[in-house]
Parts: structure tokens; sequence; C-alpha cells
């Protein structure tokens, strides 16, 4: 059984993930402020204590989904990809949509070159681009568009929200493609198995405006409708990193509603 060290694996999309790859993979995780079971505790800034856990632990796949400050962050990864240069292994990056956040005219596809205008995207964007240098085919790189399931704090904001009256601050305007959690999991354990590099959009086919998206979250999971604070956008901005690879099976390329009944579904057990 091949060894993946997840790095970042107690967030949202770290779980996902191992939730995806236990059953085939033994997956060992780190997390950046607390010890962790089997696994070890691992933030941004500790370079030497990376090298020294991928010297014990010798993963055959890294997956990173690690948070923290952005310029330890590159040195972090730069760190893990001389590391990984020549070895028989491999690297799954967790970047995000916000790559694109300079141009917000249009969707965007995996073939597209980023444009980034805030730190956030132009720090992904340079992470990549570096990762790309080294590692080339060693290297699969997932952007995730607005990430949802029944756990996330978006949906937990929804919930607090509507019972104390705090209004929720949200965007009309701004029309996104949804990346539900269980989705990630599915493409990592597809490209992992297959062997597939490159640059994946992990999300739906299709947008929605976020506010409308909030409602039907609301009222898809019986939720009293919170009072909502709109920041409005002039035209229509797009925060959509929208999947065309064709590679991946179309059973992974799904909807918004799709999410929804997901969502709805997967809240309802938890009841």
């Amino acid at each position: 059984m091949q060894k993946v060290l997840l790095i970042g694996g107690t967030g949202l999309v770290g779980r996902a993930i191992n939730r995806s790859l236990q059953d085939v993979y033994n997956v060992v995780i780190t997390a950046g402020h607390h010890d962790v079971e089997g696994g070890w505790k691992l933030a941004a800034e500790e370079t030497e204590r990376l090298l020294s856990i991928l010297n014990k632990e010798d993963p055959d796949i890294v997956i990173s989904s690690i948070r923290g400050d952005f310029q330890a962050q590159l040195r972090f990864h730069e760190s893990l990809a001389n590391w990984l240069i020549g070895k028989a292994k491999r690297l799954l990056f967790i970047s995000t949509v916000n790559v694109f956040d300079g141009d917000l005219s249009r969707p965007w596809t995996e073939d597209d070159l980023p444009v980034p205008k805030s730190d956030y995207g132009i720090y992904k964007r340079d992470c990549e681009v570096m990762l790309q240098k080294k590692l080339r085919d060693q290297l699969t790189v997932f952007r995730l568009a607005v990430v949802w399931d029944a756990e996330c704090p978006r949906l937990h904001n929804l919930e607090e929200s509507s019972r104390t009256g705090t209004p929720v601050h949200t965007y009309q305007g701004d029309a996104v493609n949804i990346t539900f959690a269980e989705q990630i999991g599915w493409y990592a354990k597809y490209v992992l198995k297959h062997n597939l590099t490159g640059i994946f959009h992990v999300g739906t086919v299709d947008t929605v405006d976020y506010i409308e998206f909030e409602k039907m979250v609301c009222t898809a999971l019986n939720i009293q409708m919170p009072e909502f604070e709109i920041e409005i956008i002039e035209g229509t901005a797009f925060q959509a990193a929208i999947p065309a690879r064709k590679d991946i099976p179309e059973k992974f390329q799904i909807t918004v509603a799709q999410v929804l009944q997901a969502l709805k579904k997967n809240h309802g057990s938890q009841k």
C-alpha cells in the first residue's frame, strides 16, 4: 500500500481527501497547530521539521493543503519540491480560483493563464509556477472554487446567523461555481490512481450568484432565512474555475443543483 503524507489533513479540504483515500492508501496527516494521533504537528514556518518528517515517513505521494503566511508557505513548498526532485514520487498541490481574481469578466478553465490581483492569488500563482518548474510531471494542481459541505464554516455561519439574528455579509452579482468537498476526494483518488498530472479545476460545471446559492442552501436545509447584509457588485463578477479536462469521468462533473441535493442528504443524516 502506497503512503500518502497529507499536509493540512485536519482542515475541510484535508478531511475530504483523507476520507476518500484512507481505504486504498496509508495516509499520514499533519496539522498546523495541534498534535495528531498517528501524525505530525507541522506549521508552514517549519521547513526543517518538514524535511525531517519527509525523511522519516518517506511518502510515495505528498498532498499539500497547508495554510499560513504566504511567504512562509512559498519557502515551505520550495523545500518540499527540492526534496521530491528526482524521486519516483509525486505532489498534489491545492490551489485556488483566486489565481484569476485580476480579471472577473468571465469563468476560467484549466487552459487559461492565471491573472491574479490579490495577495492570496499572487502567492498561489507564484507557488504553482515554482512547483511546475521544479517538478514537471511529478506535479498535479487542484484549483478549487468556493468549498461547501454539510460541516463547512459557511453553512455553520448561515445557521448561527439564523439563530441569533446577526446579519450575513454576502455578495450580489458575484457569479461563482461551487466545489463540493467530497468532490475533491473523488478527484484526488482518480488522478492518483490513473497517474494524471497538470492542472485540474474542481467544482461545478455551472455558476450561480453567491447570495442566491446561500438562499437555496437555507431553503434546501430548512434553515430560517437570515438577514443578509448585501454588497452589490456592479455588473457580474465571475469567480469561477470551470472544469474542462476530458480525462475526468463525467460522473464527477456535477452541477449546483447536485451540490444542493448532496448538502441536503448529508446534512439530514447528521441530525
